[in-house]
């Protein structure tokens, strides 16, 4: 039970820094770059993915991927 909080954790926080690169990247926030915006999307994007990985690994040891 506990494994699916943090899967839910890690997705909301994961759509969180997503919609925030998002938006820095349209330039809508006027203290942020947009290359800023790229790089924060591009971060959370591969957080998400790696920690994916390895809870997979972890919870049965194979990849059970998601797309």
């Amino acid at each position: 039970m506990r494994e699916k909080g943090m899967s839910n954790i890690l997705l909301i926080l994961s759509y969180v820094a997503k919609a925030a690169g998002f938006v820095a990247t349209l330039n809508a926030i006027p203290c942020v770059a947009p290359t800023t915006g790229v790089i924060i999307f591009f971060v959370a994007s591969l957080l998400k993915d790696t920690v994916d990985r390895i809870g997979d690994f972890l919870d049965n040891g194979k990849s059970d991927w998601r797309v």
